[in-house]
């Protein structure tokens, strides 16, 4: 296992940038708590209610989670990007 590689991380709110360490381990722990974030919009009756285009860019968002950290291409945690969060999820 790596050791831990500095991340960018951006609050939204303020625009204030930080740089904090984090391993595979911590990027898996985020990347489950927004996978579980979505899970809500992916039952049978939430996913209906969405327009087409929402129903793609979530399954793409959600895909995108879920190939982390595999689709960094160097294996080095500091090279991990997350996915953008559609706007319309709170």
């Amino acid at each position: 296992m790596s050791e831990p590689a500095k991340h960018r991380i951006t609050n939204a709110d303020t625009g204030e940038t930080i740089e904090v360490d984090m391993s595979w381990n911590d990027i898996r722990s985020i990347r489950d708590g927004w996978l579980v974030d979505t899970d809500f919009w992916m039952l049978a009756d939430r996913y209906a209610s969405l327009t087409p285009e929402q129903q793609i860019e979530l399954t793409a968002y959600r895909e995108a989670l879920r190939n982390l950290p595999e689709s960094t291409t160097t294996g080095d945690s500091s090279d991990c990007i997350f996915p953008d969060k559609p706007s319309w999820i709170i």
